[in-house]
């Protein structure tokens, strides 16, 4: 399936940011030093901000009194999330920008991630937010590549309806060489149900945009998943 470039109109919400290639740069993924992103691989420090304070992973404000998290099946059914907060208009940028989030491709890429090559100039420090960067917890990087997109749905939530997650980590320090055990999070789990559930996108129809019931949403996940024999 061919993965055109979309660039829809950029929403005031992310006037502030950098734009490279006609597209907002999200303020939670990694920036490259030739003023690009690694929209594969996120700011550690960032995404657990994002989470700490509710700010939008792709504008970097306070998403208000309601924000959105964009998700898989699994967290339909789970709602364990690890995609960072939205604000509602950088959601919807998003829904329509991101070849993935807008089911405009079928399978995650397999390529290399730019921070891993040349693009991404290392730094030894991970706590820098130079163009450089250095893999803070490697161990737990997800690496999707070769993998079937899912449908992606948003939902609607007040930011004290969730709960930070984390798990133990072994890090190194920069200067010293020695290792520490520290929490990183990785992500949130609902507390409440969400206050609106859409259907954004499925691999191979496109953008679809639909409000679903909690009860529906959970059926459409469950069979999502059963029918890629991942449930």
């Amino acid at each position: 399936m061919s993965n055109p470039v979309v660039r829809p109109p950029i929403p005031m919400s992310l006037a502030h940011r950098p734009v490279a290639g006609g597209l907002a740069q999200p303020w939670a993924n990694v920036q490259l030093a030739d003023g690009g992103t690694d929209f594969r691989v996120a700011h550690h420090a960032r995404y657990a901000q994002c989470w700490e304070d509710c700010l939008c992973q792709s504008c970097g404000s306070p998403t208000g009194p309601l924000a959105v998290l964009m998700c898989g099946p699994r967290q339909i059914l789970s709602r364990r999330f690890d995609e960072p907060p939205l604000c509602p208009p950088c959601a919807l940028y998003a829904g329509q920008a991101c070849p993935m989030v807008s089911g405009r491709t079928e399978i995650y890429p397999g390529r290399p991630k730019l921070s891993a090559g040349r693009r991404g100039a290392k730094c030894p420090d991970p706590g820098c937010d130079c163009g450089g960067w250095a893999e803070t917890d490697p161990g737990h990087s997800a690496d999707m590549g070769g993998l079937p997109v899912l449908p992606w749905y948003a939902c609607w939530i007040h930011p004290q309806d969730y709960t930070i997650t984390a798990h133990k980590a072994v890090t190194r320090c920069s200067d010293l060489g020695c290792e520490h055990e520290r929490l990183i999070v990785n992500g949130a789990l609902l507390s409440a149900a969400p206050i609106k559930i859409l259907l954004v996108s499925e691999p191979g129809t496109g953008r679809i945009w639909r409000k679903l019931t909690e009860a529906e949403a959970r059926e459409h996940a469950t069979r999502a998943l059963e029918e890629r024999d991942l449930a």
